[in-house]
């Protein structure tokens, strides 16, 4: 009896686990739904069971069915929109509403050391959502942001894969130091690399802090602005696989019309006056097309992986990235790999720690500056035409009768420089939240970039004298920024946030240099430098470190009435004395929330109306190490012998006096949200004064000539911009969102010190043979400085002495000639208004996206159409079409002087070649089709046709108005066009695939 009941006991115990099983499994239900945002269907969406790993995601249509028990939360989530919790209850049907937060009052915005929410901000900041361009062809960040983002001028300096471009934040403040952005990726200032070597695919957002209230925080390195980058983070769930590639076939988007072989030659015997060319007719049908043997059709393959997921404690995302994009130009190049792991963990209720890992390794051929005025590009126009590529077999022709520049298929074909480049950011963060109202967050970053270049010039580049060199370049920069953070509500109508931070950085620099020349063989390529006869090596070396101390305060009554406040500290290892080491630079914010005044929400109006007014101050020291010190440069002399010995001469002389470079600038903005938040409008007014510049000033010759840096001058930036989100329609299927932002700003340079104007180096000698640029008191950076061109002369002009066909230019001196005296000020270089128009189109599992970007106002310097136009000492002959349309008796009409004119006197250096480079251009256009998950059966497939640059409308006669041969990095010499690298016109298929 005993053993019964005991076996009764055991199978009873085991029944009831059993049938409470059971029942447990009855109560899972099926549960499905619709989730959108108004009218508009989102797929995508990630729906979880609260507290446990079961997930799914929404199909093209909205739709979602998951298993889930009576009493469950579902949680929603989508990047773009605000997350959302719904408890089933008994239901097994749930449609759920997303609100979008790209303009949204709720979304959480970036400000530096923290996060806002954006109906708190007081200073102006604009944000970039990467929904915005991921149906385009993006493979840098800087391309994500140009024509994006109000009061933000992204210029693609160089089309060549990786070149360079030019950002800036409300114009250029400085002359001499950098006015690139300061750039943070997940709270790591980077220093050693630069934005181009992020992976745009792994951004999530980006947001761009522009006025002082917002960018003080950041003390000496933001008076350029600030670009917060944050990275993708996983989300709790089941893991989530995502690939994205595209396929990308890259065209010149213009060529310049030169004249055939015959036209050529006839040319030639009007200037020469006699026959070059006995037969200008036999060329009919000959000739070497110049242009199409340096251009290419490029190839663009671009793969990236990504997986992410975890749970509520733990979440890691994951990424790879492949990219090889060969150049417009033969023989160039560039290949990249990258990979990134986020890591987040929460270690206690209290206690959350992060890490994050970038390395990227990339090997460039050839993408550098070709440099100088018989560069590939604008050699391959000067060409004549009746010149073969090749002597006999394979010996290339060397020598053309015109230009005197060398072969420029030669040139590129033999050409062998090649970087590799290998970056890293490392990224450790720890959060303690005290208690309820205090923490603790802990940041160290490390960025870093080992580079290394090596050419060969063989003896086609280099006749009778090959040579080889390598060049190393190592940097890290090291961070550690440490805040405490206050933050309590008292009494729902006071709202009150403190935050204290102490931060240091160290950066270090270390290159070396080893180059030859009478390389004995070039067989061993660049890998044996011995083979050089002639050797040279050289290196640097520099440190620099910032220690600072930095208070925020934020303080919100009733939700209406807003104020922040900060002051930074910022120590400078880059100045000599104590008294200037130290920066101090202070900022306040307010605004004013009128939509929750009680007068102006009974109009019925706005969903959002606020006034914003800052002011604040911030700094640069953007400098090299040492520039403040008295320096020796190093000089060899053989001292009449054979030998060379190694001496040292007074280099730049010693300023203890060198301090920082202070920006003070005044914001007064208008944030406004109509139709219940499908219309925003955000506003500014700016007014920036840079003083103090830090300026390379000539020393007079009888103090030994040179330069030194002083603290001399001043610079105004001015300016207007404004944002418009509109959904336009949200109807059934179909929907209509679009963007506008513009910005119209003036530069101006107020003070100079005891000087009113500075020479800018000279560009491209030989051809240009003076500075056709300069600063100069009230007038903008990038001015240009030529002679005033008038056209030519129609008839003889007893007056002045002038021909009948020669070019007319103005005699400014009115001394009675022509010359480099007679120069003016004729235009700037930097853009007076940009804009971008941005609109997405949806209907169903289609969407079309059309990208429109302009820049109007400025000028650029056409040397390379100066090359080609008019006879010079370095091209005998002109390649121009349009130059054949010159001055006769029965063409007194033209633009264009008579180039067999013995009195013409044609001055490169003139207006003639100053051109407008304003332009409107279609950036982009894309059309998108998404097969949902049910058709598939295993993952959302989206296709993407698009096209790039497909149509620009410019009165500019080069080839891209955004290419420039002048430094990125430089807004005083800027928009000279010698042979620079153009864009491409691109035409792309994109597959994503997310399971």
């Amino acid at each position: 009896m005993k053993i019964y009941l005991a076996l009764w006991k055991k199978w009873g115990f085991l029944c009831f686990i059993f049938c409470n099983y059971s029942m447990l499994l009855y109560a899972q239900q099926p549960v499905s739904g619709k989730v959108s945002a108004g009218d508009t269907a989102l797929p995508g969406v990630v729906v979880y069971i609260k507290g446990t790993s079961v997930n799914t995601q929404t199909d093209g249509s909205g739709r979602f069915t998951v298993n889930a028990p009576a009493g469950a939360t579902l949680s929603f989530s989508l990047m773009g929109y605000g997350s959302k919790e719904v408890p089933v209850g008994n239901r097994s049907f749930i449609n759920v509403q997303l609100e979008s937060v790209t303009q949204g009052l709720g979304e959480v915005v970036v400000v530096g050391y923290g996060t806002q929410k954006r109906k708190d901000l007081t200073g102006a900041i604009s944000s970039l959502n990467a929904t915005v361009y991921k149906d385009q062809p993006v493979l840098n960040a800087s391309s994500a942001l140009q024509g994006r983002v109000a009061g933000v001028s992204v210029a693609n300096s160089s089309g060549a894969p990786g070149g360079a471009v030019k950002i800036r934040i409300r114009g250029a403040n400085s002359i001499n130091a950098s006015n690139d952005p300061l750039y943070v990726i997940d709270g790591v200032a980077l220093s050693s690399i630069s934005i181009q070597d992020i992976n745009v695919n792994d951004i999530a957002s980006m947001d761009v802090l522009k006025d002082a209230s917002a960018t003080a925080i950041y003390g000496s390195r933001g008076a350029n602005g600030v670009i917060i980058i944050t990275t993708k983070n996983g989300k709790a769930g089941t893991m989530h696989i995502e690939y994205n590639g595209f396929l990308s076939s890259n065209k010149p988007m213009k060529k310049y019309d030169l004249l055939d072989a015959v036209g050529y030659a006839q040319q030639a015997n009007h200037i020469a006056g006699s026959s070059v060319f006995a037969d200008p007719s036999s060329y009919a049908g000959k000739g070497t097309n110049w242009q199409d043997l340096i251009f290419h059709t490029g190839i663009t393959q671009n793969h990236q992986l990504s997986v992410s997921g975890g749970t509520d404690k733990s979440r890691y995302y994951i990424s790879g990235y492949y990219v090889n994009q060969s150049g417009l130009l033969v023989n160039t190049g560039q290949e990249k790999f990258a990979l990134r792991a986020n890591l987040d963990s929460k270690l206690s209720n209290r206690v959350s720690i992060g890490l994050g890992i970038f390395a990227a390794h990339s090997n460039s051929n050839n993408n550098g500056d070709i440099g100088g005025k018989g560069n590939p590009v604008t050699a391959a126009l000067a060409w004549a035409p009746t010149e073969p590529v090749y002597d006999s077999g394979s010996q290339y022709n060397r020598f053309a009768i015109s230009p005197i520049w060398s072969n420029p298929y030669m040139t590129i074909r033999e050409r062998n420089s090649v970087t590799s480049s290998n970056s890293a950011v490392l990224n450790g963060h720890l959060a303690y939240n005290i208690t309820d109202w205090l923490a603790l967050n802990i940041n160290l970053g490390l960025d870093v970039n080992n580079s290394r270049n090596a050419y060969l010039n063989n003896d086609w580049i280099s006749p009778g004298n090959p040579g080889s060199g390598q060049s190393s370049v190592e940097s890290y920069t090291f961070q550690n920024s440490n805040s405490l953070t206050f933050h309590k509500k008292f009494n729902e109508k006071h709202d009150l946030t403190v935050m204290g931070i102490v931060e240091e950085t160290s950066s270090k620099y270390n290159s070396f240099t080893a180059a030859g020349s009478g390389l004995t063989s070039t067989s061993n390529g660049y890998y044996n430098l011995g083979l050089n006869t002639s050797q040279g090596i050289s290196s640097a070396y520099t440190n620099w470190a910032l220690l600072s101390y930095v208070g925020r305060a934020s303080y919100t009554f009733n939700d209406k009435y807003l104020i922040t406040a900060t002051y930074r500290a910022d120590g400078s290892s880059k100045f000599q004395t104590t008294a200037n080491k130290w920066g101090y630079f202070p900022s306040i914010g307010v605004g004013w929330r009128l939509s929750e005044e009680s007068f102006i929400k009974d109009l019925g109006i706005f969903s959002n109306l606020k006034l914003r007014a800052s002011w604040g101050i911030t700094g640069n020291q953007s400098i090299n190490p040492y520039s403040s010190l008295g320096l020796l440069t190093g000089m060899q002399y053989s001292y009449g012998t054979t030998t060379l010995y190694q001496g040292y001469l007074l280099g730049s002389p010693s300023n203890p006096d060198l301090k920082w470079e202070t920006t003070k600038q005044t914001d007064i903005g208008l944030d406004v949200g109509l139709l219940g938040g499908r219309l925003n409008i955000s506003a500014d007014y700016y007014n920036k004064r840079t003083k103090d510049l830090l300026l390379q000033v000539p020393i007079a010759s009888y103090d030994g000539g040179g330069t030194m840096y002083k603290n001399v001058g001043v610079v105004n930036n001015k300016g207007f911009e404004v944002f418009v989100d509109l959904t336009a329609i949200q109807q059934g299927d179909f929907s209509w969102t679009t963007s506008i932002n513009a910005s119209a700003y003036r530069n101006k340079v107020v003070s100079l010190g005891k000087d009113s104007i500075l020479y800018r180096p000279v560009i491209g000698g030989g051809l240009i043979n003076t500075n056709i640029q300069v600063v100069k008191t009230g007038e903008s950076l990038g001015a240009f400085y030529l002679i005033p061109w008038q056209g030519i002369y129609r008839t003889d002009d007893n007056r002045t002495g002038g021909k009948a066909g020669d070019n007319r230019y103005t005699d400014v001196s009115g001394n009675g000639s022509i010359g480099y005296e007679d120069r003016v000020i004729a235009g700037s270089a930097i853009p007076k208004f940009q804009w971008g128009f941005n609109n997405n189109f949806r209907y169903k599992h289609l969407e079309l996206n059309v990208f429109v970007q302009a820049s109007h106002g400025n000028k650029i310097f056409n040397a390379t159409y100066a090359g080609i136009a008019a006879p010079t000492s370095d091209v005998k002959y002109p390649t121009l079409a349009a130059s054949a349309n010159y001055w006769t008796s029965s063409n007194t009409g033209t633009v264009w002087a008579d180039p067999a004119s013995k009195t013409n006197r044609s001055y490169v250096e003139s207006t003639q070649y100053l051109q407008d480079g304003s332009y409107v251009r279609l950036k982009n256009i894309s059309l998108s089709y998404t097969l949902p998950k049910k058709a598939t059966r295993f993952a959302d497939v989206r296709f993407t046709l698009s096209a790039q640059n497909l149509y620009t409308i410019t009165n500019y006669k080069g080839y891209d108005p955004e290419a420039t041969s002048t430094s990125a990095t430089s807004d005083a010499d800027a928009g000279i066009d010698l042979g620079a690298y153009p864009s491409p016109r691109t035409f792309t298929f994109g597959v994503n695939i997310s399971l």
